[in-house]
């Protein structure tokens, strides 16, 4: 036999071994579609919320919940990207790895291996996700999704969304992004970009050496940094978004109170976490 049938024969027998195994994955993930959720254990919101950081990290995904924690030291983002998710429902996340682009049937198959539940209620009853809720908001009342398809329809002459991203102009939508240092997430800012425009700014997380800011309380002595940040906050919106460079001196947005410094304010953290932001792209269109 000649080295060239040879050849073909080993490649005829590595595809048809290479569909036998995809057939059997398609048959797996079908079984596993199909299993009972109710012989899950049943997590509540609650319940969930205590596994909110590096330490236990829950996340819940289409009703499902994942004990993830094993897997943040490999995951190929940097920590402080997943940690924002951890203990929360997490589905638009995971099916907008990027805006309109899910995880890959890869990722989906090593999820699986860290469910440990489902989502309830305190009545036991299945909690939707919030994905859901949103893809609801995309259709009409008919459910016919003509809303969505209109956008989809719209030509390279008519569509903005385009035409800003040739142009390298940041899109209009919601944004979210973080800063971390040491493995630990400090700030996680969220913002409305609107014609260039600043709206909504405000603070999912703010913490530094373990101290949660938005936690404390009036009494507490480090609560004028938490007031100080929400100044800058405050000072941002309705401005333009070159706005931002103006944290790098944050005393120009935040007064000193308390004798605290402006360095105490840690803008160009802040700073950091609107550029992380913008690179990531929009978050979700408003």
């Amino acid at each position: 036999m000649s080295m060239n049938k040879i050849a073909y024969s080993m490649f005829i027998a590595f595809v048809a071994s290479l569909g036998t195994l995809v057939s059997i994955q398609a048959l797996s993930s079908s079984e596993r579609d199909a299993a009972d959720d109710d012989a899950l254990d049943p997590i509540t919101p609650e319940a969930l919320a205590e596994h909110d950081g590096a330490e236990s990290c829950w996340k819940a995904i289409d009703g499902r919940v994942y004990d993830i924690t094993d897997y943040l030291p490999h995951h190929p983002t940097p920590e402080a990207v997943i940690l924002e998710w951890c203990g929360k429902e997490a589905s638009e996340a995971w099916h907008n790895k990027r805006p309109g682009v899910p995880h890959s049937p890869r990722a989906e198959g090593m999820l699986e291996s860290y469910l440990i539940g489902r989502l309830v209620d305190e009545a036991g009853e299945p909690v939707e996700p919030e994905a859901a809720a949103r893809i609801d908001e995309s259709t009409d009342e008919a459910g016919n999704g003509e809303a969505a398809d209109a956008t989809a329809r719209l030509s390279p002459a008519e569509d903005e969304r385009l035409h800003r991203a040739l142009l390298g102009l940041p899109l209009d939508g919601r944004y979210r992004g973080v800063f971390g240092d040491g493995g630990e997430m400090q700030v996680n800012v969220q913002f409305d970009l609107r014609d260039g425009v600043l709206s909504n700014v405000s603070y999912r997380h703010l913490a530094y050496r373990g101290v949660d800011y938005r936690a404390l309380d009036e009494e507490d002595d480090l609560y004028p940094v938490w007031v100080q940040h929400q100044r800058l906050a405050e000072g941002l919106e309705g401005q333009p978004l070159t706005a931002i460079f103006a944290l790098h001196e944050p005393e120009r947005l935040a007064e000193d109170i308390d004798g605290y410094s402006g360095a105490t304010l840690r803008g160009n953290k802040v700073h950091s976490a609107f550029r992380d932001a913008l690179n990531r792209g929009v978050y979700s269109w408003p």
